[in-house]
């Protein structure tokens, strides 16, 4: 990510993590449709107008799969990893939420706040067998929310079946 690790272990640690993601083909055909009703099923279940299952890159953040996404993010297919929500999940290996993100001091002056009208967002780290975070399942929205337990037991467990997925391919293949 844009921000290296000075440690030599976690520099190591990120190379191997990015050769993982380019093991596992995530932007190849039939990637989308393999994971898209994840992503439907998490906005669907927990309100959400968008659902996203991201892959965090060192420079970007690309979408595997989304839903409800719209405008130019839809048409990018992704952000700079400085934008990334997503990129607090990955780096910490641990579920990040956001309820407001206008008072969230890691996101607050974020373009994607600032400009695109997010304020809210959970997302969990896909952890491969491996033990890489390749990315997250999130829901993102426009308002303000708190997120339960349940919701995040939710996310989680979409976020379980995404990586099933994504690791059987790989064994298929």
């Amino acid at each position: 990510m844009s921000q290296s690790p000075a440690n030599p272990a976690d520099v190591q640690r990120e190379r191997e993590r990015l050769e993982e993601i380019a093991s596992l083909d995530l932007f190849s055909d039939g990637v989308a449709q393999l994971l898209e009703d994840l992503t439907a099923t998490a906005a669907r279940e927990l309100g959400m107008p968008i659902s996203l299952i991201s892959v965090v890159l060192d420079e970007a953040q690309q979408f595997a799969a989304s839903h409800g996404l719209e405008g130019w993010l839809a048409e990018a297919g992704g952000t700079p990893v400085e934008w990334a929500f997503c990129r607090f999940a990955v780096r910490s290996e641990e579920t990040f939420v956001v309820e407001d993100a206008t008072q969230h001091p890691l996101v607050v002056d974020n373009p994607l706040v600032r400009q695109d009208g997010i304020r809210c967002y959970a997302g969990i780290p896909l952890m491969t067998s491996k033990g890489y975070a390749l990315g997250t399942l999130c829901v993102v929205g426009t308002e303000p929310r708190t997120f339960s337990e349940q919701d995040i037991a939710r996310l989680e467990h979409l976020a379980a079946e995404a990586v099933e997925r994504i690791e059987q391919r790989r064994l298929n293949a």
